[in-house]
């Protein structure tokens, strides 16, 4: 209870004008090209089933599709429900 009171005091009530120029600029090739590059390889694939490797491997041809489909979805306000999914799964580990 107290690490969320403390977090939660953390958060601003208000988005100061500075960070709000920085939301609500347009995204940018270099913005989808950085968030792919920090993405962790060999990790277990999404919901979708795509690994992270993909997305490395081919950069240069999903970026203008993900940056058109980003941008639309921030214009329009309306996004899929999937863009939120998450998927969990135990993996048992043996040994040491």
């Amino acid at each position: 209870m107290e690490a969320q009171a403390e977090c939660w005091t953390s958060v601003p009530v208000k988005v100061i004008q500075n960070n709000n120029v920085s939301l609500t600029k347009d995204l940018t090739i270099r913005d989808i090209l950085d968030a792919i590059k920090a993405l962790p390889k060999g990790e277990a694939p999404g919901h979708d089933g795509v690994p992270m490797e993909f997305f490395h491997e081919y950069v240069e041809e999903v970026v203008p599709t993900l940056l058109q489909t980003f941008m639309a979805m921030l214009k329009s306000g309306v996004t899929l429900a999937s863009i939120n999914k998450g998927l969990i799964t135990l993996i048992p580990k043996t040994g040491d």
